[in-house]
């Protein structure tokens, strides 16, 4: 045969199939355009060069992976549905004499013509569109950047290159399945149905088990130390759980309307039901698939945007004043004062005075940050933290073992009375306790000599801090955070050696300076950047990158978290797009293979007196069956995951519950008016097949 006519036969193979052919090329591209948008940001020099831009380029670069990898089955799924329907075509050919190499090199065409569509308009939608994607990233973030459109060509050969591969690996594929098949068995391919299974009672249960499992260790999420691995655990358990029961719970669903007479034998209810019963196991595998796609879409959605939402929650939280250093003092109490304050109050406030800032207020603080542990009522400073430490690796056991302890912060009275505009009062062995609101019941403290001191008061007002890696900070091994303020430091901490007790517990005397400027955010970022400046050029060393000196500024606290947030939330946008069409696609793939199996079924039942109303009914009966539940699913899944999600917003110090139910239940609402109008979208479709004449 003429080369030639291979490549005919493909182009009107395709045209002719195109109503099936054009969802796949739109997959394709879409699938295409994502990748190189995200790849492209990751990229870019722009992105790279705004504050937080290692972050989010380390974001991207997960998304990247991310979509790249989900292209692989997403793609293969809407092939196979393709060449289902295309089986009965390729029997026919090799009934007419073409024999199977002939038939692989009209695939072999076919390949090469919806890879080229899929790529090229992929790459053409995903550069004419990556400056808009670019823009929305930095407006997100509150930056500026130009409008100057660029070509990254290297993420163009990626793009080809990782799509090529994965074409070609559809395209074998395809052969195995024509290898396997004889030219009677492609001829009735098409036609061939699902035997509906005989039982599923423990399919079903095993999937409430399994979900309800899931459920309850979504409630059980406490910390972020554990919160991941069972997140992993969590989604392995929903995903498997979910497929069980999608696929045994519809059949016993269409079981039980079966036997329902009064609702089974209505016109708008009998071809519904017994088409799904027929399709039994792959529209329960179908169902679970978009369901999944919905929980992920709405968990991703929920969470990032309630972290982008509460930023400026967690800086007012975390961060007590506009800027602050804070510096150890290695040789304890006697080097405290007189030592490093002097030298750094001097140099803080030469350093303002030179850049001009407005200092409204200033306050500084000498202080010890330990782990101490709190059981019968008694607050043990003296307690070695690691004699009886579990293994490295026994989660479950550090667990425990960290439920008896509190991170503490001793200051004193002086201190604290000036911090917070008090007039507390201690007499000689008597100590306050500063909880912030927490239920602590303390009623002695063992000091690090082991001497015991009595609780006068427990009070929530706690002082105005910074130090947030020795004090805020603890907040990320999930602690809780109180302050010991004893009368006098010198005379609790005399004849304690640091260097002696750091083998039993650590121990951090720092002092810290604090001010907070009448300025804008603007001017504040100029002013940190220039005191941050001043300092290495006059000790020689990063502060950011020094694990012991301690200097931030909140609006620059603000702009990476905001930069960090907001690139956590346009990376799940943009994986929410890929999901939403993904799910829109396979709801509309299968909808019109599953239309084109259906219509000779309306077309009989048309024939026996059937209107078309009555048909529209029906249809709409089994679009509403076939959506329904998979979104109910999802917000029950949703519900149950906003626990954990608040949880583990808690470890950014992002504890705004009301906050979190709110954006919830806007990403729910979205996303059900998206899915409202795939919904009609596909019904439409459906219909407009069922309900065309059958040409034999």
């Amino acid at each position: 045969m003429s080369r030639g006519l291979y490549r005919k036969l493909a182009y009107t193979g395709i045209r002719k199939n195109w109503q099936i052919y054009f969802p796949y090329l739109l997959a394709g591209a879409a699938m295409v355009m994502m990748f190189y948008i995200v790849a492209f940001l990751e990229d870019s020099r722009m992105v790279n060069q705004l504050r937080g831009g290692m972050a989010i380029t380390s974001l991207l670069l997960c998304g990247e992976w991310m979509v790249g990898l989900f292209s692989v089955p997403f793609l293969f799924y809407t092939s196979s549905s393709l060449l289902k329907k295309r089986k009965k075509e390729l029997g026919l050919y090799n009934i007419l004499g073409m024999n199977k190499g002939d038939i692989r090199k009209v695939l072999f065409w076919e390949t090469v013509i919806t890879s080229g569509l899929a790529v090229f308009s992929g790459l053409f939608l995903g550069i004419a569109l990556s400056k808009a994607a670019e823009l929305g990233l930095v407006n997100i973030m509150g930056e500026e950047t130009d409008f100057h459109i660029y070509v990254e060509w290297k993420v163009v050969l990626t793009t080809i290159l990782l799509y090529g591969a994965v074409y070609f690996l559809i395209f074998l594929y395809s052969m195995r399945q024509v290898r396997r098949n004889n030219p009677v068995e492609l001829l009735k391919s098409a036609s061939v149905g699902e035997r509906p299974p005989k039982s599923r009672w423990a399919m079903a249960v095993a999937g409430a088990v399994i979900t309800g499992a899931a459920y309850g260790l979504a409630l059980q999420v406490k910390d972020l130390r554990t919160g991941i691995q069972q997140c992993l655990v969590i989604v392995a358990l929903i995903v498997a759980g979910t497929y069980l029961l999608f696929v045994a719970g519809s059949v016993f669903l269409c079981r039980a309307l079966q036997r329902n007479k009064r609702y089974y034998y209505q016109t708008s209810h009998f071809v519904t039901v017994s088409s799904l019963t027929f399709r039994m196991k792959r529209n329960g595998a179908g169902l679970a698939s978009i369901c999944i796609f919905a929980t992920a879409i709405l968990v991703i959605l929920a969470g990032t945007m309630g972290f982008y939402a509460g930023v400026d929650n967690i800086v007012e939280h975390r961060y007590a004043y506009d800027m602050s250093v804070s510096v150890p003092a290695p040789e304890g109490v006697e080097s405290g004062r007189e030592g490093y304050g002097v030298a750094y109050r001097a140099w803080m406030e030469e350093a303002l005075k030179e850049v001009d800032a407005k200092v409204s207020e200033t306050a500084e603080a000498y202080s010890a940050g330990l782990t101490a542990s709190l059981l019968d009522g008694t607050l043990d400073l003296g307690v070695d933290i690691y004699a009886q430490a579990p293994e490295e690796g026994n989660v479950e056991a550090w667990n425990v073992y960290l439920e008896k302890f509190v991170n503490v912060r001793v200051l004193s009275l002086e201190a604290y009375n000036r911090l917070c505009g008090t007039a507390e009062e201690l007499g000689e062995g008597e100590t306050l306790l500063a909880t912030g609101g927490e239920n602590f019941r303390v009623t002695s403290v063992r000091g690090w000599d082991k001497r015991v001191y009595s609780v006068k008061k427990t009070v929530k007002q706690m002082p105005r801090l910074s130090g947030y890696r020795l004090f805020g900070g603890y907040k990320d091994t999930m602690l809780d955070s109180l302050v010991l303020v004893v009368p006098r430091m010198e005379a609790f901490w005399e004849g304690f050696d640091p260097a002696r007790w750091i083998s039993r517990n650590e121990v951090i005397f720092f002092w810290e300076y604090d001010v907070d400027l009448d300025e804008d955010r603007e001017r504040q970022l100029a002013i940190s950047d220039a005191v941050r400046k001043m300092n290495e050029e006059e000790t020689g060393m990063n502060m950011d990158m020094d694990m012991e000196k301690c200097f931030y500024s909140r609006e620059e606290k603000w702009a990476d978290l905001r930069g960090l947030a907001g690139g956590g939330l346009f990376l799940a946008i943009l994986v929410s797009v890929v999901f939403i069409f993904a799910a829109t696609l396979i709801m509309y793939y299968k909808q019109i293979s599953e239309g084109y199996e259906d219509q000779r079924q309306f077309s009989i039942m048309g024939k026996i007196g059937m209107t078309k109303k009555e048909i529209r009914r029906s249809v709409n009966s089994q679009m509403l069956t076939v959506f329904g539940f998979p979104l109910l699913v999802a917000g029950l899944h949703l519900a149950f995951a906003v626990p954990a999600i608040h949880e583990l917003l808690k470890a950014a110090v992002m504890d705004d519950k009301p906050l979190l139910m709110k954006v919830t239940w806007a990403c729910f609402l979205l996303f059900a008016l998206v899915y409202a109008f795939v919904y009609m979208l596909t019904a439409r479709t459906y219909f407009g097949i069922v309900n065309r004449p059958v040409h034999k």
